[in-house]
């Protein structure tokens, strides 16, 4: 069973001529809350026989119970396009839907009484006159079906509540889904055509839209013709807007998602697009990941992770953000300790033979150790190769081969760095991170992790500060001047080299390259 269903529109019934208007207009004049109807206005000024335009509700009440005059004086310019269309194709619409609008609930009588009130607007009252037309034309009874808005100051150009009327007024329709459905969507307010236009893409698997376009033939004159747009067509621009959405709102692996059936986009785009989905991912698919704990990747992915972490906090995704940001301090830490001992020249004797200290040292996936190789090495042997290396040797006990570990504890890692520079300027969260009689309790990475709790503005704010006293009262300025500015000029201070793009407006090239 083919479905059409139409939306109708303020001027999709005019008046041929204004020979009877005067006469009728007369008879219900005085019925009406406003008065100032008398003279149609006409299409075009320059083209009396354009027709005229009267506001639908008083068109139809005044024709309504004159169905004598109706095929002399009426004339349906949109319809006659699409009833042509059908004609040309064979195709008989076996349930014709109309909708139609009232706004009666929404206006008072001291509204309504002047002309330009929205309710004159209302095609409800062109229902008989529709009726009568698409029983001429289609030989078919047709449906009605009304959107009838009920809260005040929102009529029918209010996008949200129009979207929500018409999303209500189509699940009281039964029908085939199997079965072609055409909509025309033109007439109306914009709110309402994008709302049929919207939920039909959504409720039916086989819809068509059917548009009337304007054409001038070779004379110059104006004319109207229809064509059925295939669905696919606008599903596709709003599965692109979606996954343009997604890409500017930090969520590129679901816009790769939604893309994935989508046809004739650019192979370049894709590839960006995926490439960022692993830079959200810190990973490098071209890099060789043997190279993960080398100084200038892993300096990259914590620049990389600064970009990231203020993004997530920026959507207020705090748990993402807190977790990251701890990554990265650790990251740096190691990182910067590498960076500084490679330029130590001082060599020990090792297993018979001279070896540069800055050698034995290796940062391995568990973290920042002394090589395996000086395993059978005495304790002294390898304070004596940590002196060297610069790590505070005197502020640990060292009795068994396991208290060497410690080279790996944040605590020992920033006392380490202390020591090889101690003019290089520590921020609050990584001195308070990195204190091993810090409270606990207020370590919100681990809180949520091991926890899975929530988390407040105050409280991310807070921790950001290293719970210093403090003025800040959002969380991206305490990020930014706190952490990540700071952060930043102790890379550049240990000269610690990266490359760095403005994460938005990469992300927004990228939606803009999806067409």
């Amino acid at each position: 069973m083919t479905i059409w269903i139409v939306t109708t529109g303020n001027s999709d019934v005019i008046l041929k001529n204004d020979k009877s208007w005067g006469s009728l207009y007369d008879e219900i004049r005085y019925d009406l809350e406003c008065t100032e109807f008398a003279s149609p206005l006409p299409v075009d000024p320059k083209d009396k026989s354009a027709g005229y335009t009267i506001p639908a509700r008083v068109l139809g009440l005044v024709y309504e119970k004159q169905p004598d005059y109706y095929k002399s004086d009426l004339n349906f310019p949109l319809l006659d396009t699409y009833y042509q269309y059908f004609e040309d194709n064979n195709i008989k619409p076996e349930r014709i839907i109309i909708l139609l609008t009232d706004q009666t609930k929404i206006f008072k009588q001291d509204q309504i009484i002047y002309e330009k009130c929205p309710y004159w607007q209302d095609t409800c009252t062109l229902k008989p006159l529709l009726e009568w037309y698409l029983k001429d034309k289609f030989k078919s009874q047709p449906e009605f079906l009304e959107i009838i808005p009920i809260n005040a100051n929102k009529g029918i150009d209010n996008w949200n509540e129009t979207l929500s009327l018409v999303e209500e007024a189509f699940c009281k329709l039964d029908y085939n889904s199997l079965k072609p459905v055409y909509v025309s969507h033109q007439a109306g307010t914009p709110a309402i055509s994008s709302a049929v236009q919207f939920v039909s893409l959504g409720r039916f698997q086989k819809v068509k839209f059917l548009v009337s376009n304007e054409y001038f033939d070779e004379n110059y004159d104006k004319k109207s013709k229809s064509e059925a747009i295939e669905s696919s067509n606008y599903w596709r621009g709003m599965q692109i807007q979606k996954a343009q959405q997604l890409i500017t709102s930090g969520f590129p692996g679901a816009a790769l998602k939604i893309l994935e059936n989508i046809t004739g986009i650019e192979k370049a785009a894709i590839t960006e697009l995926e490439n960022i989905v692993d830079f959200f991912n810190l990973h490098s698919p071209l890099t060789d990941s043997s190279q993960d704990f080398a100084i200038p990747q892993a300096t990259q992915r914590i620049v990389d992770a600064l970009d990231l972490i203020g993004f997530f906090f920026n959507q207020r995704n705090y748990l993402q953000g807190i977790t990251l940001l701890a990554a990265a301090q650790e990251t740096f830490l190691k990182v910067a300790i590498l960076s500084q001992v490679a330029m130590i020249n001082e060599t020990v004797i090792v297993n018979g033979s001279s070896q540069k200290v800055s050698d034995l040292l290796e940062w391995i996936p568990r973290g920042l150790f002394l090589k395996q190789s000086l395993t059978h090495q005495s304790i002294d042997d390898k304070k004596v190769i940590l002196q060297k290396l610069k790590f505070p040797v005197e502020r640990f006990r060292f009795n068994t081969d396991k208290d060497f570990d410690v080279t790996n504890k944040n605590f020992a890692l920033i006392a380490w760095l202390n020591n090889i520079d101690k003019t290089f300027v520590k921020w609050p969260l990584l001195l308070w991170y990195c204190d091993s009689h810090r409270n606990t309790e207020d370590d919100l990475r681990n809180q949520l992790i091991h926890n899975l709790r929530g988390v407040e503005d105050r409280e991310v704010i807070d921790y950001l500060l290293g719970y210093k006293n403090h003025q800040a009262n959002d969380v991206m300025s305490a990020y930014v001047n706190y952490v990540k500015q700071p952060f930043l000029n102790a890379i550049n201070y240990f000269n610690l080299g990266y490359k760095r793009e403005k994460l938005n407006k990469k992300l927004q090239e990228i939606a803009e390259s999806l067409i």
